[in-house]
């Protein structure tokens, strides 16, 4: 009896991954290019420019920093 109501569950599980896959698949072709329309909305906005602008110097300002830290023994922790 427990292997029958097993072999349902399974059966079922199948089915929803069958369907789910599907669901992605069919999502993956509508909105593939979602991004591109993003970066078309914004290129000409000043406003969006310089806050990209400014986000790049602080991620510089990050990478500079990690740069000059000095290197960590193996082993030691903070």
């Amino acid at each position: 009896m427990a292997s029958q109501g097993l072999a349902d569950r399974v059966a079922q599980l199948e089915a929803q991954v069958t369907e789910l896959r599907l669901e992605v698949q069919s999502s993956r072709g509508q909105g593939g290019k979602d991004w591109h329309r993003a970066v078309e909305r914004f290129a000409d906005d000043e406003d969006v420019q310089s806050i990209l602008q400014e986000a790049m110097k602080l991620r510089e300002a990050d990478r500079r920093r990690v740069r000059e830290r000095p290197a960590r023994r193996p082993g030691k922790r903070r």
